[in-house]
């Protein structure tokens, strides 16, 4: 079994959380979600359990900082994918970047730079070089 599984269906139930937090999930949101999903070899039956709240899941983020970065990149993406961003999913996002162990202001410029650009995205490499800006 993959090492990381648990970190995996960890992210993906991070994922479904964030599309549930404004009360809609668009069809966008769930097809990024199934994409991801399946990029990191989760079954869409697991997906679907997830989603129903049919198996629990702890809490698990990666261990290194370049994964927990990649990880709250997808969040920006899936946020900003339906051109709607709400209040609830900046805060969503903001409490599971501190909870994940990012810095909060390398967490609030990702999201200040993101909510300026009008397409609502931000580029990974772009990301990476705001939390190194705020790294140790």
């Amino acid at each position: 079994m993959d090492p990381f599984y648990q970190e995996k269906l960890s992210h993906i139930n991070d994922l479904i959380k964030l599309s549930k937090v404004d009360g809609e999930e668009s069809h966008m949101e769930l097809n990024f979600i199934n994409s991801v999903a399946a990029r990191l070899g989760i079954e869409k039956n697991e997906v679907e359990k997830i989603k129903d709240e049919k198996i629990n899941i702890t809490f698990s983020p990666p261990k290194k900082e370049s994964k927990v970065i990649e990880q709250f990149h997808r969040l920006i993406i899936l946020i900003g994918i339906d051109k709607l961003i709400y209040k609830e999913e900046v805060s969503f996002c903001v409490e599971l970047g501190v909870r994940m162990g990012l810095n909060y202001n390398a967490i609030t410029e990702v999201l200040r730079k993101t909510l300026r650009n009008p397409a609502y995205i931000m580029h990974l490499d772009e990301m990476e070089k705001i939390f190194k800006k705020y790294s140790n």
